[in-house]
Order: C-alpha cells, then sequence, then structure tokens
C-alpha cells in the first residue's frame, strides 16, 4: 500500500526506516555498516535520483577551517604516496585514486540527498534535522586543495567563475598556483584589490517585543528612537487596543523596505511617522550634510545652482565604453599599445592628450585627430584607450549643465520630437555621443518610471565625424544607430537663397538640435581658419533652438579659442540690447554694408553678453595667470591606468573651458532674463527670502523687483575661499567684471552654510555682505605677432642678404695694401650700421641687457708662446742674413 503523499516511499517500510535513524548513535551504526567513507555506496531500491550535481557543489563558498583535520589526515596519505619512486604505473594509480576519491565524495552526496528526498517526502525534516550530517563541509573544495582539480574543465570552470565574479581584479590567495597559472595565460596579470574599510560594530539596538496571545512573544521591528514614532506611542496605545493581541495579524518586515516599515509600524500603533527635515538629499543624490553642523540644510536656490553631475567622482559607464573598449584592446599587447600612447601623446604622463600639461612642458593641443584621414589599427585602439574617458568626463557636466539652465522641458521636447533629436560629435569621436546618451537614459527615466527594464530608449539619431576607417570601424562597435562622417560639409561658402545667375532653390541642409565640438578650435593656426569652423558649426545648427558646445583643454591656450570663438559669435551671430547688426567687411557692390544678427544667447557658463573680462585683448597673451576653466574628477578605466603606468592613484581631474550657446531662441526676452549691472546689484542683496517655485511670478506681477532667473546670477570661476568666521567667493557676475564677495556669519547662517559647502563653477543666489574688484593678471598680448612678426622677419632676412652681397664684394676689391685696409674700414663701417639697423628692428632689444659680460679671453698655453716667439726669432735671422748677402 502507497502513502496518499508520496508515489515513491512505501508505507510498510517508510516507519522501519525512521526508526532506523531515529538517532545520531543509530545513524552513525549505519554509516559504519554501509561504509559510506570508504566504498561505493551501492544502489539500493530506494534511489532517487539527486538535484546535486558535482559542479553545483563547487561553486558554494569553501568552508576549508570547518573540515580542518580531514583535509590533514588526507593530506598525509597524499604526501606519503607522492614520496614513493616515480614511475609510468604510478600516474594512473594515482589518476585512479584521484577519481575514486571524487567517486566517493559524489556519492557521499547523493546519499545525502536521498535522505534530505525522503524526509521532504514523509515531511520529518524539522523533526530529524541532525540527518542532514553534511550540509556545512565542502568536501570538493578540500579535496581539490589537497589532490588537484578532477579534470581541466573543472580547473577552467573554476578560474571563468572567479573572472566573472571579481572581473579585472583578485583578492589575495584566492586562487592555487596552478589556479593562477591559468588566470594569467587567459587574462593577463590581475589588479591588486584594495582592502575594504574596516566597520566598527555598532551596538545592538533595542527590541520591542509583544505577546502573540499563546502566552510567547513577538519581535517587532521598530524605526529608531529619535523619530516622531516613539513620541507618539505612548498616547496612541489606546487607540489600537486590536492589533495588540491579534496573532492571526503577521507581517513580514524583513521583506519591506525602511520607510514602509516604519510606516506599518506606525499605523499598528495608531500614530503617524513625521518626515525629518535633515533626510533631504541634493538633486544628485549625495546628500550635502555636514554631521557636525546642526544649522539649516542648503538652499533650494543653492541645490538649483550646482554645477555636478551628482556626484564629485565622475565612473566610466562600464557596459557601454569601458567593457567594449576593453575586449577591442585585447587584440594587441599591453606594451605595444602602451608604446604608441606614449609616442602620440607625448610621454608616460600624456601631456598631449585631455590631461592638463604641467607648466615645464609647453601647452600643445591634442595629436591625434578623430577627423583626420589616415590612423592605423594600433593609433585608433590608442585614441579609444587615451581620449575617450577624458572627453566623456569634460562633456557629460556640460550638458548637465545645459539641461538645468534650459529646463527639462527643452530636452522632452527633443525626446517627444518625430525621429527624435538629432546629434553631431564633431571631435570626439563618438565619446560625446555617449555622454549625450547618458543624460537622454536618466531623463527618460523620470518621464517613464514605470516602464520595462529593457525597454528601448529613443536616443534619436546621431551623426560622428571620423575621418578614418580605422576609427569609424571601432566606434560602430560602441554606437547603435549611428551615421559617420568623413568630414563636415562646408556651408560657409555655399549659397543660401537663389542668386542672380542661379535662380534655383539653395541645396537641402544637415540641421542638428545638439552639437558638442570638443578641441576643434585649437588645433587651428590662422584665425580666420577658426572663424570660419566656427560659422561652419554654426550653420549646421537648428535656426528653431539648436544647442552648439564648443570645448577645449583648461589652459591658457584652450581658453584663448573658446573666448576668442565667443567673441566672434557675439559679434557676428547673436543680437543683444545695442549690438542687433554689424558692419560688413567683404564691401560688394551686391551686398549690403550692415547685416542683421539672428536671434540666440549663451546659456553656460557666461552669465553676460558682455566683453569677457578675462579676454580682454585678443590674440595670444603672455604671462597669463588667471584664465576661466572648470574641473571633474573621474575614475581612469584599467586600460587607461595601465598605459599611464599609475599605481598610487586611479582617479583624475579633467579641466576644461567650454561655451554652451543656443541659436534661434533668446531666452532674455521669452522669460524675461535681466543681465548687466542692475542683475549684480540684486543677486548681491540674495535671493534667500524668495520662494524658489514662487518668486519668478511674484517679480513679475510687482514689476519692480529684479525677477530671479539661473541665468542672471554670478558664478564661482574659483574654489571657494574658507576662513574662520567668513567665506570669500571669487565670482564673474552679470555685468560682465570679476568681483570677489564676502559672506561673513553675521550677514546670514543659511547663506554662510551655503557658502562654505559651494564648489567651483556653482551659481550663487544669496548675496554678500561686502564685495570688491579682484586683481586678476592677463598677462600682455605681442602687437607684433601674426602679420607683424612675418614682416619682421622677411626685413631681417634682407638685411642678412645684403651683408652677404657686401662680404663677397669686398672679398673680390683691390689687391694692394692701402686697398685692403680701406675695405676693411669700409666693412666694419657698414658692420656697425647693419648691427644698429637690427637692433631698432628687433622688438625684443629693450629687455635684454644693456651692460654685457666682459668675454673671456682665451688662456694660450706657455709651450704656444715659446714656439711663436722662436719662429719669430728664426724669421727675423733669416731676413738679416738675406740682407747681408744682397750687401
Amino acid at each position: 500500500m502507497l502513502s496518499k503523499r508520496s508515489s515513491n516511499v512505501c508505507t510498510a517500510c517508510s516507519q522501519a526506516w525512521v526508526q532506523r535513524f531515529s538517532s545520531p548513535q543509530a545513524l552513525r551504526a549505519h554509516q559504519a555498516e554501509k561504509r559510506f567513507t570508504s566504498q561505493i555506496r551501492r544502489p539500493n531500491s530506494h534511489h532517487f535520483y539527486s538535484s546535486r550535481s558535482l559542479t553545483a557543489t563547487a561553486s558554494r563558498p569553501s568552508r576549508r577551517a570547518q573540515a580542518q583535520n580531514e583535509s590533514n589526515v588526507i593530506q598525509q596519505r597524499f604526501t606519503s604516496t607522492a614520496s614513493a619512486p616515480a614511475s609510468v604505473g604510478d600516474d594512473v594509480a594515482t589518476k585512479s585514486r584521484k577519481e575514486a576519491l571524487f567517486a566517493v565524495v559524489e556519492n557521499i552526496y547523493q546519499a545525502e540527498d536521498d535522505i534530505v528526498q525522503s524526509l521532504q517526502e514523509l515531511e520529518l525534516v524539522d523533526a530529524f534535522p541532525h540527518l542532514i550530517y553534511s550540509e556545512d563541509l565542502d568536501l570538493v573544495d578540500t579535496i581539490t586543495a589537497i589532490v588537484g582539480h578532477r579534470s581541466q574543465a573543472d580547473l577552467t570552470d573554476k578560474v571563468t567563475r572567479v573572472r566573472q565574479q571579481f572581473r579585472d581584479s583578485l583578492p589575495e590567495n584566492m586562487l592555487s598556483e596552478e589556479e593562477m597559472r591559468l588566470y594569467k595565460t587567459l587574462y593577463g596579470e590581475p589588479l591588486p584589490m584594495e582592502e575594504a574599510a574596516i566597520v566598527e560594530d555598532e551596538p545592538e539596538p533595542d527590541q520591542l517585543f509583544r505577546g502573540d496571545g499563546d502566552g510567547g512573544w513577538v519581535e517587532i521591528e521598530q524605526p529608531d528612537a529619535n523619530t516622531a514614532v516613539e513620541k507618539a506611542t505612548e498616547p496612541n496605545l489606546a487607540m489600537a487596543p486590536e492589533f495588540e493581541y491579534d496573532a492571526e495579524v503577521e507581517v513580514d518586515y524583513s521583506e519591506m523596505s525602511v520607510e514602509d516599515r516604519a510606516n506599518s509600524i506606525a499605523r499598528m500603533l495608531g500614530g503617524e511617522v513625521v518626515p525629518s527635515a535633515d533626510s533631504k538629499e541634493t538633486s544628485g543624490g549625495i546628500s550635502e550634510v555636514d554631521p557636525d553642523d546642526s544649522g539649516p540644510r542648503a538652499h533650494p536656490l543653492t541645490t538649483e545652482g550646482k554645477f555636478t553631475t551628482g556626484s564629485k567622482t565622475l565612473w566610466m559607464p562600464y557596459d557601454s565604453m569601458t567593457k567594449p573598449v576593453s575586449r577591442m584592446l585585447s587584440a594587441y599587447s599591453n606594451k605595444h599599445l602602451t608604446e604608441t600612447a606614449h609616442k602620440l601623446f607625448g610621454g608616460p604622463n600624456l601631456p598631449y592628450s585631455t590631461s592638463t600639461p604641467p607648466k615645464n612642458i609647453p601647452p600643445t593641443p591634442i595629436q591625434l585627430d578623430a577627423g583626420q584621414h589616415v590612423m592605423s589599427e594600433i593609433e585608433s585602439h590608442a585614441f579609444l584607450a587615451v581620449l575617450y574617458p577624458g572627453i566623456y568626463a569634460s562633456v557629460l557636466p556640460i550638458l548637465v549643465e545645459v539641461r538645468k539652465r534650459l529646463g527639462s522641458k527643452w530636452l522632452r521636447d527633443l525626446i517627444a520630437k518625430e525621429g527624435g533629436p538629432r546629434v553631431l560629435d564633431v571631435g570626439g569621436g563618438g565619446a560625446g555621443i555617449l555622454a549625450w546618451r547618458e543624460v537622454l537614459k536618466a531623463e527618460w527615466s523620470l518621464m517613464s518610471p514605470d516602464r520595462p527594464p529593457h525597454s528601448p530608449i529613443p536616443f534619436g539619431k546621431s551623426t560622428v565625424l571620423t575621418g578614418s576607417n580605422a576609427l569609424r570601424h571601432r566606434a560602430s562597435q560602441l554606437l547603435e544607430n549611428t551615421t559617420f562622417l568623413p568630414r563636415l560639409p562646408d556651408y560657409v561658402h555655399v549659397r543660401d537663397q537663389p542668386t542672380t545667375t542661379d535662380e534655383r532653390p539653395p541645396p537641402q541642409r544637415k540641421q542638428f538640435d545638439v552639437i558638442i565640438a570638443p578641441h576643434t578650435i585649437w588645433p587651428i593656426r590662422e584665425d580666420y581658419h577658426r572663424k570660419e569652423h566656427v560659422e561652419n558649426l554654426w550653420s549646421l545648427l537648428n535656426p528653431d533652438g539648436g544647442v552648439l558646445i564648443l570645448l577645449e583643454k583648461g589652459h591658457q591656450r584652450g581658453f584663448e579659442a573658446i573666448a576668442g570663438a565667443r567673441e566672434m559669435i557675439l559679434e557676428r551671430l547673436i543680437a543683444s540690447p545695442g549690438s542687433t547688426e554689424y558692419e560688413n567687411p567683404t564691401q560688394s557692390p551686391d551686398s549690403e554694408r550692415f547685416i542683421q544678427k539672428g536671434k540666440g544667447m549663451i546659456v553656460a557658463p557666461c552669465t553676460t553678453h558682455a566683453k569677457c573680462p578675462m579676454y580682454t585683448t585678443p590674440g595670444k597673451s603672455i604671462a597669463r595667470k588667471d584664465f576661466c576653466h572648470f574641473t571633474q574628477r573621474y575614475i581612469r578605466p584599467p586600460y587607461l591606468q595601465r598605459i599611464r603606468g599609475a599605481r598610487d592613484r586611479n582617479h583624475e581631474d579633467a579641466k576644461f573651458s567650454y561655451v554652451a550657446v543656443q541659436r534661434g531662441v533668446d531666452l532674455r526676452e521669452t522669460h524675461g532674463i535681466v543681465q548687466g549691472q542692475q542683475a549684480t546689484d540684486a543677486a548681491f542683496a540674495g535671493f534667500e527670502d524668495v520662494p524658489f517655485d514662487e518668486g519668478h511670478a511674484e517679480s513679475n506681477a510687482a514689476g519692480e523687483a529684479t525677477p530671479f532667473h539661473p541665468l542672471s546670477l554670478p558664478r564661482l570661476i574659483l574654489p571657494p575661499l574658507k576662513r574662520q568666521g567668513h567665506s570669500t567667493l571669487d565670482l564673474c557676475t552679470p555685468a560682465g567684471k570679476i568681483e570677489r564677495w564676502t559672506v561673513p556669519r553675521s550677514f546670514s547662517k543659511q547663506a554662510y552654510r551655503d557658502a562654505r559647502k559651494s564648489a567651483w563653477g556653482d551659481l550663487w543666489a544669496l548675496g554678500a555682505k561686502s564685495r570688491s574688484p579682484r586683481n586678476i593678471k592677463l598677462g600682455f598680448v605681442d602687437d607684433q605677432s601674426s602679420d607683424k612678426k612675418f614682416e619682421r622677419r622677411v626685413r631681417k632676412r634682407s638685411l642678412a642678404d645684403d651683408m652677404e652681397e657686401e662680404e663677397d664684394q669686398m672679398g673680390t676689391s683691390g689687391a694692394t695694401g692701402e686697398g685692403m685696409e680701406w675695405g676693411d674700414e669700409e666693412e666694419d663701417r657698414g658692420m656697425d650700421e647693419l648691427r644698429e639697423a637690427m637692433g631698432r628692428l628687433d622688438p625684443y632689444g629693450s629687455r635684454q641687457r644693456i651692460s654685457r659680460k666682459p668675454e673671456k679671453k682665451k688662456k694660450v698655453p706657455a709651450w704656444v708662446k715659446k714656439m711663436e716667439v722662436r719662429k719669430e726669432r728664426k724669421a727675423k735671422q733669416a731676413n738679416d742674413s738675406d740682407g747681408f748677402g744682397d750687401v
């Protein structure tokens, strides 16, 4: 007769089987009888197929410390066996013994599975828990550590699992010597893993129990004792008596979040959870709370003006950049890739890449251009490994800042438009597109929080400029649905309307909603070529709200390139109050003398459309100390860390200068943004008492106060200076001036706290107590540069040629002594006149030393002097003898 609950275990023998294993002594006697530890178990009539395999067993965590005694005994046996004389038969015997040993272990687990399954069939697992005797033993790992792996497949499987778990890093003593050799063969040398910080044990919290109605107690998880829930416990106990002794209501608190758990307990006690004001976080998800500061939290306007991506340190996206680039770089050895990168970018520190070079190295733009048509395979790998992280870390905070200043509506309108946003990456090789897609992912998650996790994201149409086939093939593996252009279309020299000679409509042009152009201006030498390049990028923008982002290295020369482009855009392309047209430099009969500017505005970082206070004189400045730039720290990928050979730190600060301009839309007209001295005075007074959500409407309704907008605030151009009792902020104001504002504790507790928490690049809205102009060191510009410098070189060359001709003529003149003496005097006089003329033409002559050090006379050896005296004496004697013979 069979049991009702199971068709595999008969009722007649189940009771006897249970009685047989009812005690540990009976179990051990049965084990000794069947010889589970020394012989292979014979199958019986109650055999069940096990669900546990040897491979699954090997994947469990190692517990060697618990089986130390068993491993020592087996170690002694195999040690004595290994000391025997080696022979061919010994290898076969060793393999057979190893196979038998693993077979014994597998049968042990098989027998245990049979017991467990039988107990589950009879529902006796809780009554006889001691029957599961090897639950905490990992026999496979213990045996493997002594005799080695059962097969090469098991060895490879373990190394692969360790690689998938720890990636490029590896804890110490994780693998044996044999496993480590295979690891290095497959994946190379692993990186050392940093030790985790030691976490101190916290004291156990108080526990709360309630009666279960049967005389027992049930523990209740409670929130922190300092919250308002505990305060409301005692007066509200009488309000919920039905929950006190209800044994039928059971809540699983382990699967609930902290907030749900607190709300559940509060409802049970008849109270309500009061949220604490100290638990607020900033927009980036990182709390700006100082544990020692008991004052107010950050003001909403301070949070709105933050220049941050959400955290101070930026990580490269693993799935879209680090992982695929690492896979592509595995085709070349690390040595060859490192040598190529050092050759291209100026040495181990890569000063000619996106990194900022030290002061002893002359400034140089990036030596590898995404638009160049000749690039080898390994050079394209170096582009991905060295330039991608820096470009990504520079572009991402700029895109986040543009999205903040233009609002979420601007980005959501681009996502909702037909075909999605159209983005062009010029100079980044695709790194700018990766940064743009990260911003789209974040915005899309806010737009549709309930979407499936793997639903497609409307990235739109992306276009990347890649001149070489090698770089294009590699960038295409990182970017899907992307178009690659070998060169930019030239729309500057193409007609945009019908002419008298050609009445056909103009050809259709490509237009983009966002153009990201990193490191494309500085490599251009001539200024007029730079202006043509910027004007061409402007012509590619969508005239109805397109955004152009220009980016260069955070160096004096990079800033001057960006400032020159900004000045050209303000002079020719963007209309401002008082400057709506400019004079046409061509002065052709068919063109008008004055050309009207279009609509547009600077989005970031400038909050003024006046002349840049740090770029007062165009051109290359000498001895410049102050310039506008920003910084973003990022974690280097492992491959970039190996190329640099860095062992002390794995992070880097990307410094950059940028400007973001919008075409066709002027928020100063649509939103009533006020800039200039009026906005500066209003920002100095502060907007601390103006609510962020209602301040804009109230200001406009009043008509008297200056309307608040983030684009009317000054921006920090340097980190704040924190002193005892006050903080000093160096700001670029909406009036186009560099000023130093002081915020003491006596001015405002909120402003003082936020000033100390402010960072480089933030907008400041809480005012100050005092301000003063800041002295900035802009150096000086060489007026005799470019064309004048070329003319000066031509004049010097012509004078040198004239001098050579005069020397030739002097050499062929009269041969008499008087003629030679006269020629020498004329030559000396001509040389003196030439030196005077060259001195007048030399612009740096005034900077040279007036009094030169006297040149040291060469010391003639004594023996040379004696030889000269002897020669003179002999010559004199010879002359005397010749004269006497003639007489």
